[in-house]
């Protein structure tokens, strides 16, 4: 693996070329632009790349999401708890709310040590495979890894069905080991966008539009799966919903193993996946000195980050169990839900983008202190809500809430070397897993011990964290400013102290022709003084 000071080494060296005030060397350089961007013109046209792995994978996910959790809650209802079949697929009455109550208990209980065990697997592997695959520049092992996980978990699911009779531990820990060994799902996000930045840089393609397109492409793919999975699992039950989950992770599977190949690998590269020195290097890119206050911005943003990782993975763990339980939700209304605030999410996107960004020109920062206070704003209204109008209501309330997993990206790029984006990124991953191995117990911890008396308990901790990112995105906002001031005040001090140092470099930069002239005339005049 390189270092740190060759790779600074290398940048300076492309930033002394590209800065270099010699007008024949420019001259050189920008006919040679010219003439490769002519040859890369044919490449720039729209053509899919990964649009299908991710969509299928991610219609997967979610349309096996509400099946699967109830698939837990019955496994213990009628294996743990002892409740007949009967009471636990009842749906009303008063044996089926304790019984459901009591399944919940054991469900969140088992999450405790099922999340925290498969957030620290993912974590151990996000820290090895992110950095090596900065070092060889593959990315399709890192696309592979979680579509097997998915496929292995999906298999598993459907042979405990067919088989009846494990534990409610038994089952969580058969879907959760196989996908934490394959990285999660966020390991697919984060090699995805690598894989897309590789083709972008290589094919002169624009990298924010690609990107938008594929998270396009998960939004709407978000939606499906939300909708059509409660609709399957209520007309099919079990086996109509998991086998087309296994098709679609098996076809996401080999469309990335016969269709994507990667554009930039180092075959000179000789580090193993498994040398242990990957992590370490990857820690010390993150918490080098870096100019001005740039190390203090990039910790305040990675509060921010570990904060909505913390959001997502409580929702996911506990949302369906909690509008189950309080507002006596059945899965295709939960579905439908999930479908609905998928699409408010999209529209508060592209609000977002086109209003408070392009017309009000609002800096990254203050979206994102703004998306944070809306999504406290929201959490406390689903809090106060009692009916299920006012549960539709939270969504449009908290609009743009998304807003700050929008600019986390943009605000960290600011801060770092272009060739540290991937170590950076590796361990962010790696410490967004760490965090959930803490989040999630204590999450299912909480809400098994809150259920029966307080439901919305475990929506507190996610107000506080949400105030929390917002002085954070305030104060990296103002430590961003001082920056800058800093870094204008100091290039002003130095273009008052060194005019001459100026004059000489222009001197010195002088085409030959006109300094060799110039040395003609002087020659011919000291000539002509000598004979007078």
């Amino acid at each position: 693996m390189s270092e740190l000071t060759p790779d600074l080494q290398e940048l300076e060296k492309l930033r002394s070329f590209t800065s270099s005030p010699n007008p024949t060397r420019r001259a050189q350089s920008h006919t040679q632009n010219q003439d490769t961007q002519c040859q890369d013109d044919s490449k720039k046209k729209w053509r899919i790349l990964l649009e299908p792995a991710l969509a299928g994978s991610m219609i997967a996910i979610n349309l096996g999401q509400t099946s699967l959790q109830n698939f837990y809650l019955r496994t213990a209802c009628t294996v743990d708890l002892g409740y007949p079949a009967e009471i636990c697929v009842k749906g009303v009455g008063e044996e089926f709310r304790t019984a459901e109550a009591a399944s919940q208990v054991v469900v969140a209980g088992v999450n405790i040590s099922r999340s925290f065990i498969g957030s620290l697997i993912s974590a151990i592997v996000l820290l090895f495979v992110g950095p090596w695959s900065d070092c060889s520049g593959r990315r399709k092992p890192l696309l592979i890894m979680p579509l097997v996980g998915m496929t292995i978990m999906t298999t598993g699911v459907l042979l405990m069905i067919m088989f009846p009779g494990a534990s409610t531990i038994q089952v969580l820990y058969v879907v959760q080991i196989p996908i934490s060994l394959g990285g999660n799902f966020g390991l697919l996000l984060a090699a995805a966008f690598s894989h897309i930045g590789d083709v972008c840089h290589a094919t002169g393609r624009d990298v924010t539009r690609t990107m938008g397109e594929h998270r396009a492409a998960i939004q709407i793919s978000q939606v499906v799966g939300a909708v059509c999975g409660p609709l399957l699992y209520r007309n099919l039950g079990f086996y109509g919903v998991f086998p087309l989950v296994l098709l679609l992770q098996v076809s996401s599977l080999l469309y990335v193993i016969f269709a994507v190949k990667d554009v930039n690998i180092n075959n000179d590269n000789k580090v193993s996946v498994l040398n242990w020195k990957l992590p370490f290097n990857a820690f010390q890119c993150l918490v080098r000195k870096r100019d001005g206050y740039r190390r203090t911005i990039i910790f305040l943003l990675l509060i921010v980050t570990l904060g909505d990782r913390i959001f997502l993975s409580a929702e996911i763990l506990l949302s369906y169990m909690y509008y189950r339980y309080k507002f006596h939700w059945d899965d295709v209304l939960f579905g439908g839900f999930l479908a609905y605030r998928n699409i408010v999410s999209f529209f508060g996107t592209l609000i977002i983008l086109s209003v408070l960004k392009r017309r009000l020109q609002l800096s990254d920062e203050t979206v994102g202190a703004l998306s944070c206070a809306t999504h406290a704003v929201a959490s406390s209204g689903l809090i106060a809500a009692t009916t299920t109008i006012a549960v539709f209501i939270v969504p449009v309330v908290g609009i743009i809430s998304q807003g700050s997993q929008v600019v986390q990206r943009p605000l960290i790029n600011k801060q770092i070397l272009p060739n540290e984006q991937g170590k950076i990124y590796s361990v962010l991953g790696a410490l967004e897993s760490a965090t959930q191995t803490i989040s999630s117990p204590l999450y299912s911890l909480l809400y098994s011990r809150t259920v029966s008396t307080m439901p919305d308990a475990w929506l507190l901790p996610g107000i506080g964290i949400a105030i929390l990112q917002v002085l954070a995105y305030l104060s990296s906002k103002r430590l961003a400013a001082t920056t800058i001031e800093n870094n204008v005040a100091e290039t002003k001090s130095i273009q008052l102290k060194t005019p001459n140092d100026a004059s000489k470099l222009r001197k010195d930069d002088e085409p030959d022709e006109s300094r060799s002239l110039k040395i003609e005339s002087h020659d011919k005049n000291t000539t002509t003084i000598s004979e007078k």
